[in-house]
């Protein structure tokens, strides 16, 4: 089955969040807490970015799908699984964040990066699952049979257009695609 343009979308932010926490995994086996701080946030950042564009845009227009079919009623519950996990992750991630401040005043940056390692653990953990259930759950309801081509179009620049609002610190920065168009 040809995924649809959203699908793509979303699938793509994922394996690029995917190489961001390999990023941070390789800074903290280096034990360099400034590049696990700066990979740390930039990927806590594009997660933000990309749970934004799911709440904001995707999970209404999966509900109104959903609402118009029988075989859907599942979805609202998977929906609240999903706003959990998204509300867990954030959490997590910020704690690690926190957590990394706190070595840049007060040291300690050993027993810092294995807390970081283990809270990043658990959050990639359940990021595979989430993901999965995503894909094959979610993303495959915003298919052109599912949705009307206009209303798929604009869901689709919408959701790109969330996907490339980053937040000011990251702005103009060398390596921030947020100028980049996003899957034509």
């Amino acid at each position: 089955m040809k995924l649809s343009k959203i699908h793509e979308l979303l699938e793509t932010d994922h394996l690029e969040l995917d190489a961001l926490i390999g990023e941070t995994e390789a800074a903290i086996e280096a034990a360099d807490a400034t590049k696990t701080f700066e990979t740390l946030d930039y990927f806590w950042a594009r997660l933000g970015m990309h749970i934004r564009a799911e709440h904001l845009r995707l999970f209404p227009a999966v509900r109104e799908v959903a609402a118009a079919s029988s075989d859907l009623e599942n979805i609202p519950e998977i929906l609240t699984v999903l706003r959990e996990d998204h509300d867990y992750f954030m959490t997590e991630l910020a704690r690690a964040i926190k957590a990394l401040r706190l070595v840049f005043s007060f040291g300690n940056e050993g027993e810092t990066l294995v807390v970081v390692r283990e809270i990043l653990d658990g959050v990639v953990s359940r990021l595979k699952v989430h993901n999965e259930i995503e894909e094959h759950q979610i993303y495959t309801l915003t298919t052109d049979a599912a949705l009307d081509p206009m209303a798929a179009d604009e869901l689709f620049l919408s959701i790109r257009g969330e996907l490339e609002r980053y937040p000011a610190r990251f702005r103009g920065l060398a390596g921030t695609p947020d100028r980049q168009p996003r899957g034509q």
